[in-house]
């Protein structure tokens, strides 16, 4: 008779444990939904911004975290791009990596490509020679059109080496491969 009582004590105990551990996961998962939602309406509103101040003399303000921003539009891409690549940053937006300049020569970029947190650069594998990518700072707007696309070993630190031409550099993991980098280069349109 006890062990019957032990038995169901336990049994309620695990039900009440999994209840518990799903209704976390939903919260979770409601609490990152809305962030990145907010997140997505604060660069629509950015681009905006952006956009009246092509047509008048106003500067766009960007918050002390925040460069810029980056449009990658055959992706459907407008993210945030902040200082700095650690995985709080990498949680919400793009990251610049600080040894990189944040203007002129080469602006490395990185982002997750998968998870739950933001993964802009999801699809940048998809991108083809020829396509576009804007980055937008304080300093102005820079349009790139792609030149390169390859995979490279996470130990290689010669892609984030400064160039004399203008390029943009991003960066993201490859999926099922810990070891190696997606990477896609874009060099300035004149």
């Amino acid at each position: 008779m006890k062990k019957i009582k032990i038995s169901k004590i336990t049994m309620l105990f695990l039900l009440f444990l999994c209840a518990f551990s799903i209704t976390l996961i939903v919260i979770r998962h409601s609490y990152l939904r809305t962030n990145q939602s907010n997140l997505r309406n604060n660069v629509e509103k950015l681009l905006e911004l952006y956009e009246k101040q092509e047509k008048s003399e106003e500067n766009i303000i960007f918050n002390d975290d925040e460069i810029g921003l980056i449009v990658i539009p055959s992706l459907d891409v407008k993210a945030q791009v902040k200082e700095g690549t650690t995985s709080n940053i990498l949680k919400y937006s793009v990251g610049h990596f600080k040894e990189t300049p944040i203007w002129d020569g080469n602006v490395a970029l990185a982002s997750h490509n998968r998870g739950s947190y933001a993964h802009y650069f999801s699809r940048i594998n998809e991108l083809k020679n020829g396509e576009e990518i804007i980055y937008i700072t304080n300093m102005g707007e820079r349009r790139y059109k792609v030149t390169d696309s390859k995979i490279i070993e996470e130990t290689n630190v010669e892609i984030l080496e400064n160039t004399e031409e203008n390029i943009i550099t991003l960066i993201t993991c490859v999926t099922g491969k810990k070891d190696k980098r997606q990477v896609i280069i874009g060099k300035e349109i004149n």
